[in-house]
């Protein structure tokens, strides 16, 4: 598969390229420094400068791919950077997109404990509501948001649990569990392709 990368150059994203490229996969990286990406060398692998908020940057890449993945993640300045990914990605009409969202924040808001609803709250800032926005931009038939809980940078362990939150029997009264990016990372890769959550929200812990 050909596969456009968002936030390539982030702690997540790095891993989605590993992964998908590890597997195979035809990797395009998209990225407002690709010099960032410099130390990755793939022949699978291709760079690409793009800005979300040049929104052309993004949707010509997307169509040309079999699918988009998301690993954008927050950034306070401008506060709007999610929600202008989201909406490049949803012009170009990709067949299967997944997309990194935050639990506790949109669809998932208030079930993440009450302790870290203030933290996250605190530090999104504006990003907050960016979340929300984007993942509801992006959502579709041909979209699966993904909720991780606490991200650690620790080693891919395997076990991570994806849920939908429409059928998940639990909340976390304090504090969620953790989750490794790496895990993340490998959960977008193998739902892209072989979608079972397509047109859901899920959890991942």
């Amino acid at each position: 598969m050909r596969i456009v990368v968002l936030g390539a150059t982030g702690a997540t994203g790095r891993h989605v390229l590993s992964v998908a490229l590890e597997r195979g996969h035809e990797v395009v990286a998209l990225a407002r420094r690709p010099e960032a990406l410099s130390d990755v060398v793939h022949e699978g692998l291709e760079v690409r400068q793009a800005d979300v908020h040049v929104p052309g940057t993004v949707t010509s890449a997307c169509r040309d791919a079999d699918a988009v993945i998301s690993a954008l993640g927050n950034r306070k300045e401008p506060a709007d950077t999610l929600s202008a990914g989201a909406r490049a990605v949803a012009e170009a009409e990709p067949s299967r997109v997944a997309w990194m969202g935050s639990f506790g924040a949109g669809e998932s808001r208030h079930r993440a404990g009450l302790l870290y609803d203030v933290i996250l709250r605190r530090v999104l800032g504006d990003g907050f509501a960016d979340k929300a926005a984007a993942d509801a931009v992006v959502a579709g038939q041909r979209t699966t948001v993904f909720h991780p809980v606490m991200l650690t940078n620790g080693p891919a362990t395997g076990r991570a649990r994806v849920v939908p939150l429409d059928v998940l029997d639990r909340s976390w009264r304090f504090m969620p569990p953790k989750v490794a990016r790496a895990d993340v990372a490998a959960a977008m890769v193998t739902e892209i392709e072989s979608p079972a959550y397509a047109g859901r929200t899920v959890a991942v812990f």
